[in-house]
Formats: C-alpha cells, sequence, structure tokens
C-alpha cells in the first residue's frame, strides 16, 4: 500500500505540481514545463520519468524527495519500461528509439568538439548530440517527427563519447563539418 501511495504521489505532483515547482524554481534551475527530457516516453512512462526528472528532480544534486521515493519511482519506470530513466542515463538520448537505431546502425558521421551528426542511413535516420543548446546541451533525432531534448553540458559531452565509440566500433570515421 505504502508503494501505491507513493507512486500515486509522484504522479499527483508530476501532473498538478508543476505550477507550484515552477513558481518555488527547482534544484536544477529548469521548470518542469520547460524542461522536454522525457518527451520520449508516453503513458504511465511519461508521467514516472517527469516525477523522477523534472518534478522531484531525483537527478539533481538537492531533488525535492526523499531518496526513497526518487528510488520507488525510478524502479516502476524501469519495471515498466525495461529501460533506466532518461536524466539517469548517461546519454539521456539512449531512451529513445530512433536515437538508438542510428547508433546500432552507424555509417556516417561528422564531428567537431562540440556536436556529433550521426546517421544510420542520412536519407532516413540522423541523430545529434550536442554541448551547446538551451539548457547547456542537446540531443535527438531528425527521423520522424523529430525531436531534441534540452540536457546538460556533462549529459552531452557523454552522448558525443557514446557516439563516437559507436561510430569506431563500426569502422566508421566522424569527418569534421
Amino acid at each position: 500500500m505504502k508503494t501505491r501511495l507513493t507512486f500515486v504521489f509522484a504522479l499527483l505532483l508530476a501532473c498538478t505540481g508543476a505550477a507550484a515547482v515552477h513558481a518555488l524554481g527547482t534544484p536544477d534551475g529548469l521548470p518542469p514545463a520547460v524542461e522536454t527530457v522525457c518527451d520520449g516516453e508516453s503513458g504511465a512512462a511519461f508521467g514516472l520519468c517527469n516525477a523522477y526528472c523534472e518534478a522531484m528532480d531525483c537527478d539533481s544534486p538537492a531533488p525535492h524527495a526523499s531518496a526513497t521515493a526518487c528510488s520507488k519511482v525510478r524502479s516502476h519506470f524501469q519495471r515498466i519500461t525495461g529501460h533506466d530513466i532518461p536524466c539517469a542515463m548517461a546519454c539521456p538520448c539512449q531512451s529513445m528509439p530512433a536515437f538508438n537505431a542510428d547508433l546500432a546502425g552507424i555509417t556516417e558521421c561528422s564531428a567537431d568538439p562540440d556536436t556529433v551528426v550521426f546517421a544510420q542511413d542520412p536519407d532516413v535516420h540522423a541523430s545529434f548530440a550536442s554541448t551547446q543548446g538551451e539548457g547547456g546541451g542537446a540531443c535527438g533525432t531528425y527521423s520522424g517527427p523529430g525531436i531534441a531534448i534540452p540536457i546538460t553540458e556533462e549529459q552531452a559531452a557523454l552522448c558525443i563519447q557514446v557516439v563516437l565509440a559507436a561510430a569506431a566500433s563500426h569502422n566508421v570515421t566522424c569527418t569534421p563539418f
């Protein structure tokens, strides 16, 4: 029962507490209404992600929830999705299926010290990671509807390393822009 109440509270906070958190400010300095790290999720996964990453700021040094509450929300998210919550991953864009597909079949790559653009098939799929973005960095896809999520510069640097490692493992050279 206690787990269910924690889950319900987290969803309630994510759905109705955004305005209150926005008014008070959040530890990461970004109000939940502005953050988009969870945009790749849907349904309950989106609610849990929004609660953990945005409303509760569990990924920040000063979260708005207890370690127990954060752990329970993260565990429930992992249980229903089969992957880690985006803001807790080394590269949050790895929660996006199109980004992962481009990584898995990378055939082309262009990079400079701050940005890497890579593709599985440049006519169909392309993704990117950059330390230059709205929240310090950004990553996303140009495929389908296309999506870009703001991430920290540290997360972006990790995303760039993930892409460079994937390119190297596929014997793809990242050429300068």
